[in-house]
């Protein structure tokens, strides 16, 4: 089977609805199941310079090895006694298994898609109101001392890590004081392989938390890796 036309720009439609790591495990998730490793690997050659993630993700599957389990638990010790989250970036498959689990948190997402044209409406709309959309003009009214932004991390040596853009424009001097905690959630375990392209460089130590992952067990199988089952692709995606 060959692989679909214009699958980079599939790609990038579902990464800017779901995320990067979310997205990947989409895309392979399907591609697995209509022909195997070889589509899978085609698609890597193809698309994994420009989606990093992707690459990534792609050869954690390949490899036979285990995603990097997400440290759900981590997290939320991470936010015991936060009444107020600022998310920063994009990741459903994260969201999907953290935002239920914040009883008596007001949760919002910011609303920079750090170079993609992410449709927040319909991003949001998955959560019934248990996330808010916040513009940057509005991050003083999340600021306090029960108050924490938390972004992905994509990755990190241990001195770097690779986040989204929208990190940058968030956390400045003038706005990491005006909050409690400043949380990355590492979202891969180790440092991508090729250029983090999507991604900027910011500082491990600018966090007061740096989460993940959970510590590893036995080899899950391919779709059952990560948090959860990835969303099904819509048929105006699939069809792309």
């Amino acid at each position: 089977m060959a692989l679909p036309p214009a699958l980079g720009q599939a790609f990038r439609m579902v990464a800017a609805e779901l995320g990067m790591r979310s997205a990947a495990r989409l895309f392979l998730r399907e591609l697995m199941g209509e022909g195997g490793a070889p589509l899978a690997r085609e698609a890597r050659d193809q698309l994994g310079r420009e989606f990093p993630v992707l690459d990534f993700v792609a050869e954690q599957w390949l490899s036979g090895g285990a995603e990097a389990p997400l440290d759900l638990a981590g997290v939320l010790d991470a936010l015991r006694g936060v009444t107020r989250l600022l998310v920063v970036g994009l990741e459903a498959d994260c969201l999907d298994a953290l935002v239920p689990r914040l009883s008596g948190v007001e949760a919002g997402l910011v609303t920079d898609a750090g170079g993609l044209d992410t449709d927040f409406g319909r991003v949001l709309a998955n959560y019934d109101g248990l996330i808010a959309p916040v513009g940057l003009s509005e991050l003083h009214r999340w600021a306090g001392r029960r108050s924490a932004l938390l972004t992905f991390v994509y990755g990190t040596d241990g001195h770097a890590a690779h986040v989204s853009p929208s990190w940058l424009r968030v956390s400045g001097p003038d706005v990491r004081t005006q909050f409690r905690s400043l949380i990355g959630w590492d979202i891969l375990g180790r440092p991508m392989t090729v250029y983090p392209r999507w991604m900027v460089e910011t500082s491990s130590a600018d966090f007061s938390c740096l989460v993940g992952p959970a510590p590893r067990g036995p080899a899950p199988e391919v779709a059952a890796a990560g948090a959860g089952e990835p969303r099904a692709l819509a048929p105006a995606i699939e069809a792309t």
